[in-house]
């Protein structure tokens, strides 16, 4: 196991971090005379969800930094090393944030934000590193690509879900369910289209993910049945009452449905062209998406959630800009692991 293996994917959650903790990053201010005396106080409100969210949002930074660090010493040591890198790393996200206005700078969010990165590192340590983490890595070694790729796809993969919290995001489509006025009747096919598309899409880049030609059909089923859950259950929390349903639509299940029922045979042939037919169902899919999608400034957006708690803000715009940077991500994963491929298979053929 190398450094450089996790590198990437560290350095993706170290940045979703950063947007999160420094959104919406201008216009700049001159930090008040106090500044230093308010982050070291104690804040007047504490509100359990932020210390929750604070404490969640760095349990993979720490799982992630220990991996990372591994390789560098023993599992103690890394650990070791992953917590303190995560308490420095909060440090400067909340020293940043005295430059942004409507941010509140605190050393309390520091001690939230290091107990996560501690909880994560925590997987690595006996008992629960033999019962558990050892036996998902295994697993992960079983069914995923090996190395670095793997892991790449896995975190494209986690940043698919992740994106799926947000309710006022349309499944496989583009833009948000705060614009007004509906599509003309004669493209509704083609929008059921779009989602038929990327449905079809997602499953055979699952395809390209797993290690072997079988069950894809079952974890894309899985995934699309865990993404569904979390849009329901993050609308009946989240959303206005008539904005509950807006996301999803007789349409997009219609989509759904030809989406899978395109995949069941697909996903039979040869990883390449698997991947090749991954790359144009996935661009076809996002372009006729961006052409039904309608968009809403965040002002609007904001007005269908009735979240009661803070950095609404944050999540929106974290989860839309994940939402759209998807598919590009994607497409250049399947590019690359296409023509890595074909490489290999040149490589093998004798001269």
């Amino acid at each position: 196991m190398t450094a450089s293996r996790y590198r990437g994917a560290l350095a993706v959650w170290l940045l979703l971090v950063a947007y999160a903790s420094l959104y919406p990053f201008a216009p700049l201010r001159h930090p008040a005379p106090d500044a230093l005396a308010d982050f070291l106080a104690r804040p007047r409100y504490v509100v359990p969800f932020d210390v929750s969210l604070n404490v969640v949002a760095y349990v993979p930074l720490g799982m992630l930094a220990t991996l990372y660090f591994t390789s560098r010493g023993t599992r103690i040591a890394a650990m070791a090393k992953a917590v303190w890198f995560a308490a420095v790393w909060s440090t400067a996200m909340e020293l940043c944030q005295v430059f942004i206005p409507g941010r509140v700078s605190s050393v309390y969010d520091v001690a939230a934000n290091t107990c996560g990165a501690l909880l994560g590192a925590l997987a690595f340590a006996d008992p629960f590193h033999s019962v558990v983490t050892r036996k998902v890595a295994s697993w992960r070694e079983d069914f995923f690509i090996a190395g670095p790729w793997g892991d790449m796809g896995l975190v494209l993969i986690a940043l698919w879900l992740l994106a799926q919290l947000n309710p006022a995001l349309p499944f496989f489509g583009a833009g948000n369910i705060a614009a007004p006025g509906e599509a003309a009747p004669e493209t509704h096919g083609l929008e059921w289209l779009a989602v038929a598309l990327g449905i079809c899409g997602f499953g055979l880049f699952v395809s390209t993910v797993l290690r072997g030609e079988q069950g894809s059909l079952r974890v894309t089923a899985v995934l699309l049945s865990i993404a569904l859950w979390l849009k329901f259950v993050a609308a009946s929390l989240m959303l206005q009452p008539h904005f509950s349903d807006e996301w999803v639509t007789t349409g997009r299940f219609v989509g759904l449905a030809a989406g899978i029922v395109a995949l069941a045979p697909l996903r039979r042939l040869p990883r390449a062209g698997r991947t090749y037919l991954a790359i144009l169902a996935i661009l076809a899919g996002a372009l006729l998406a961006k052409i039904f999608g309608a968009y809403s400034p965040l002002v609007e957006l904001l007005h269908v959630f009735r979240w009661p708690y803070g950095q609404l803000a944050n999540f929106a715009t974290l989860t839309r800009f994940l939402h759209e940077l998807w598919p590009v991500a994607a497409l250049t994963f399947l590019v690359a692991v296409f023509l890595r491929d074909r490489r290999a298979a040149h490589a093998i053929i004798p001269r």
